[in-house]
């Protein structure tokens, strides 16, 4: 089973609330997001996410961290053990210590 982390932008076209200014200088939020790949045949499925102002960073370790505990809590505990966790450059980042997985 493969969880791939990502972020992505969410332009909002008026004052919300935690909307900032992007990177991308558009205007809206930041969410970062975790899928699971079921394989070949599998579509990603949506397991968790953290919707983020627009002006959070790519590469915190500290909502990786939450994204990814909150991922594996939505997989079968058989199933944990044989988990692949892919992420682009953003998702290169490190923790001094990692809580380890829900449950």
């Amino acid at each position: 089973m493969i969880v791939d982390l990502d972020a992505t932008i969410v332009l909002a076209h008026s004052e919300k609330e935690g909307a900032t200014a992007t990177w991308k200088r558009t205007f809206g939020f930041h969410p970062l997001l975790a899928f699971v790949d079921h394989g070949p045949g599998g579509m990603g499925e949506p397991v968790a996410g953290l919707l983020r102002t627009g002006k959070a960073t790519a590469n915190d370790a500290a909502d990786h961290i939450t994204v990814l505990t909150d991922a594996l809590a939505q997989i079968p505990e058989a199933d944990r053990s044989r988990v692949l966790v892919r992420g682009d450059s953003g998702a290169g980042v490190h923790e001094a210590r990692w809580p380890g997985p829900a449950g």
